[in-house]
């Protein structure tokens, strides 16, 4: 294969990867629910559970949960071809930073979508404490704290790992060691989230919940999108230079 279709198809990837953890996002997490609402976990066993956690997939049906675990966790391995395509856009790939950022974003990748998945869990169980007699409710709420020990350490390990990632591709930007402006800077998904969180306030029901729990791979989808339709072209145009460069 050679490099134009090895880049269309890293494209492909990238851009159905986003709309795809998008999907999933909003299924799996996209509620804003208001804990008052919620007795149970706000007063009965307030402090045994994280409330936040606790209320937020309550509305969701199981098979809604799952769908919305599974679409992302499925789909991760074109997490990896996006990756590799983010590295194609340094000047000099054979620099010790490039290859960092490509590492850190690929052990960011590969760790995400166990943390996706652990959303169903947590939910699933919190459910069950809700919908059934007081007196299993000890055990799921112990096993509630276990399930949401292993999201906050699945999930935090992901995000902490992409978030140095992101980052530093964005210092890399600024330091114009890549091919794209300065001002791609602000779309890289770590700072793009940064910019779209506010957003959310401003936004009614239910679109303050999909918005909420879809806000990273919102900003994936922006990111890949703008390299897709402003900058894939000087990408292969570089390309071409380099190899005539090397002939």
């Amino acid at each position: 294969m050679n490099y134009s279709k090895k880049i269309n198809w890293s494209f492909a990837a990238a851009i159905m990867v986003s709309v795809c953890w998008l999907i999933g996002d909003i299924f799996v997490a996209g509620f804003d629910p208001n804990p008052a609402d919620y007795p149970l976990f706000s007063k009965t066993y307030a402090g045994q559970a994280d409330l936040e956690f606790a209320t937020l997939m309550l509305e969701g049906s199981t098979s809604r949960l799952m769908f919305g675990a599974l679409i992302g966790a499925l789909t991760g391995p074109l997490l990896l071809p996006a990756t590799w395509l983010v590295y194609q856009f340094f000047k000099d790939t054979q620099k010790w930073y490039a290859v960092s950022v490509y590492w850190v974003l690929l052990a960011g990748a590969v760790l995400s979508p166990l943390g996706h998945a652990g959303f169903f869990y947590v939910g699933e169980i919190y459910k069950a404490v809700y919908h059934t007699d007081a007196a299993s409710h000890p055990y799921l709420l112990e096993t509630g704290r276990s399930f949401m020990k292993m999201l906050n350490i699945a999930w935090g390990a992901a995000i902490g790992v992409l978030a140095i990632g992101w980052i530093s591709f964005a210092v890399c930007i600024l330091l114009n060691k890549t091919l794209l402006p300065r001002w791609m800077a602000l779309v890289t998904p770590f700072i793009l989230t940064l910019l779209i969180i506010p957003l959310k306030g401003f936004l009614p029901l239910p679109y303050s919940g999909w918005v909420g729990g879809a806000i990273f791979n919102i900003a994936y989808l922006i990111f890949f999108s703008s390299l897709l339709f402003l900058f894939r072209k000087k990408l292969l145009k570089e390309y071409v230079m380099l190899k005539r460069t090397l002939a």
